[in-house]
């Protein structure tokens, strides 16, 4: 019994070891039919450590923002998404947080981009608390777009 689990285990491990180069193969073929590879251009926001790692749990806490938006729009209820977007719009604290960050790395630019996240976001709200369907999906965009804007420019 313990023969064939051994040689079961073995024959698994050398098949997902087959796999896994035939995956990095491609995967190298396709990085350099693209170019190759590149250095990484994006400025790196010059901060604390403890801070990268609250400003990461942050993003990500973002993220779960707007995964939340969006089911709520596919779920049709519009007032929802209307009420968790207006939690991510512009508000006193979050100027604050991004004025902060743009401070202390000298980065002027990364408030007008935070300010365009959130103020999207208050966009959104309005739209769904409007019952606009289509605006709502067009102002998730334009949120998503002002997120990755920002991470296109800036990187820890």
């Amino acid at each position: 019994m313990k023969r064939i689990f051994f040689v079961s285990l073995m024959a698994g491990l050398f098949a997902f070891g087959i796999s896994h180069a035939d995956d990095h193969k491609a995967i190298h073929e396709k990085m350099m039919e693209t170019g190759g590879q590149k250095a990484d251009e994006r400025i790196e926001l010059k901060l604390p450590d403890a801070m990268k790692v609250m400003q990461k749990k942050m993003m990500r806490s973002h993220m779960d923002t707007v995964g939340e938006i969006t089911l709520a729009i596919a779920n049709n209820d519009l007032s929802k998404a209307a009420a968790i977007a207006k939690g991510l719009g512009w508000t006193p604290e979050e100027e604050a947080r991004c004025n902060m960050v743009s401070e202390m790395t000298g980065e002027k630019e990364f408030l007008g981009l935070g300010m365009a996240v959130h103020k999207s976001a208050d966009e959104l709200a309005q739209a769904a608390a409007s019952g606009d369907m289509e605006k709502a999906l067009v102002n998730l965009s334009k949120l998503i777009k002002n997120c990755n804007a920002c991470h296109e420019r800036f990187r820890h």
